[in-house]
């Protein structure tokens, strides 16, 4: 598979969202309620005004109404006025039939990102996925796809000819030579709340949501590399002769680790791309939690029941080597009566520890967590988490101060109106919890990250 590519899916257009990534009939309800409603509401309307004025009135409402964008008023035709707008249901409820496997171009940058209209075929797909991410003979190849329940054989050669798929000398390293050297503990960002810990014994990844090699445009280099960045301080050389590393090329993993739901931090096709053999650690489920994702599930319906998934609840500690990781808490980016199993993440040897937090607001409880786990250690303590803030509460969490709902979340859905304004928790740490973790860890270092700060995230 070529370095210039990695698979990305959607539900028909609909890009793979936490939304639409499980199904719950209450949303396909509120859809058709809603379409119903204004229409009946038109009709009222329409006998006690013009018109024009009542288009105007309903147009009004409707601007109003939650998810108004799922529906469109059409002004030109027959009744029915108001209908769902083209895929509004692959935007908010899971369709495996709909699923569609994609490829991202950052060598030629097309328009248009060829697709596989996989289905319920999916696992195939990704299963010769990830076999070509990591090199397959012809051979191999050939004794894969006629194990396939349906023929891929034109897929393949599509993707020759777009030169999404390669020959290459199976001798040549493509891992970079600086993850593969070294005996010590050492840590890499790889971007977002990407993250590489490396041992002697073992190495693991946590939240990969790595994109493919990119071939730079002038307005790329305008938007976005700039030295008031901070992500210019991370890398070296920083500027167009920067390369990102594609999924490809991560070294050897023991296994990879997923905080929470979000498809920058769950990414399947990061996912797809690696060894079907590899253990993916998620949080646990509670079916009763219609706002979150059922990640165990959600993977091996779409990489295939070959995945090795564990769910990891809070407090469990799994060993992966020389490595003990242990679940904790991940607290906040839903409003404060929508409570997860989300994970972060304690990473310990005896040499090192490292707490991974992605977008957690870290609290009382997390900071006491991690004292208590690390209190008069004297191994160097590493911590990735969001900005450090006042430690002042917001009025209700927003993933965007403007808006009230995040169309793509599924927590909009399910928060009840009361909770809309109720105090939370900035994402990150506050100056005081900071402080009370310096005084009783060997805190060490404190790595900012989770907020999209490298270059090829910027490209629009």
């Amino acid at each position: 598979m070529s370095l210039f590519t990695v698979p990305d899916l959607s539900i028909g257009r609909a890009p793979l969202t936490p939304q639409n990534s499980q199904f719950d009939p209450k949303r396909l309800e509120y859809l058709e309620g809603m379409v119903a409603y204004l229409n009946g509401l038109f009709e009222n309307l329409r006998q006690r005004h013009p018109e024009p004025e009542a288009l105007a009135r309903l147009e009004k409402v409707s601007s109003r109404l939650p998810y108004s964008r799922l529906v469109k008023i059409n002004t030109g035709g027959e009744p029915p006025l108001v209908t769902e707008t083209p895929g509004a249901r692959d935007r908010i409820a899971f369709n495996h039939e709909h699923l569609k496997i994609t490829f991202l171009d950052g060598l030629y940058r097309r328009t248009e990102s060829p697709a596989i209209p996989a289905g319920r075929y999916s696992p195939e797909v990704s299963h010769v996925i990830s076999e070509l991410s990591h090199g397959v003979s012809e051979e191999a190849l050939s004794g894969i796809l006629r194990e396939c329940e349906v023929d891929l054989s034109p897929v393949i050669k599509s993707l020759r000819d777009i030169q999404f798929i390669e020959e290459t000398d199976p001798s040549a390293q493509i891992v970079p030579q600086s993850l593969l050297e070294g005996k010590n503990d050492r840590l890499t960002w790889l971007g977002h709340a990407g993250i590489l810990f490396q041992t002697s014994r073992a190495s693991i990844c946590v939240d990969p949501f790595l994109r493919p090699h990119v071939k730079w445009t002038e307005k790329d280099l305008k938007s976005s590399f700039s030295d008031s960045f901070g992500d210019s301080l991370f890398f070296e050389p920083y500027g167009p002769e920067l390369i990102q590393l594609s999924p490809a090329q991560l070294p050897p993993l023991d296994a990879v680790f997923v905080t929470h739901q979000d498809i920058d931090h769950c990414n399947l096709g990061v996912l797809m791309m690696l060894p079907e053999d590899l253990p993916i650690v998620v949080p646990d489920y509670d079916p009763a939690h219609m706002w979150e994702v059922d990640l165990s599930t959600l993977i091996q319906n779409i990489l295939g029941p070959k995945r090795k998934v564990i769910r990891l609840k809070h407090g469990e500690t799994i060993t992966i080597g020389d490595i003990r990781a242990t679940a904790f808490p991940f607290l906040g980016e839903m409003p404060s009566s929508l409570k997860t199993l989300w994970n972060c993440y304690l990473f310990e040897t005896d040499r090192a520890a490292v707490a991974c937090t992605a977008d957690s607001a870290l609290a009382d409880e997390s900071v006491d967590f991690l004292i208590e786990r690390l209190q008069g250690n004297p191994k160097p303590f590493v911590l990735c988490a969001r900005l450090v803030h006042s430690g002042k509460k917001s009025m209700g969490y927003r993933d965007e101060a403007e808006r009230l709902f995040n169309f793509t979340r599924l927590w909009a859905w399910y928060v009840p109106t009361w909770d809309l304004f109720q105090p939370v928790d900035e994402l990150g740490i506050g100056e005081s919890r900071l402080r009370r973790l310096c005084e009783r860890t060997n805190l060490r270092f404190y790595l900012p990250y989770a907020m999209g700060t490298a270059p090829w995230y910027r490209i629009v």
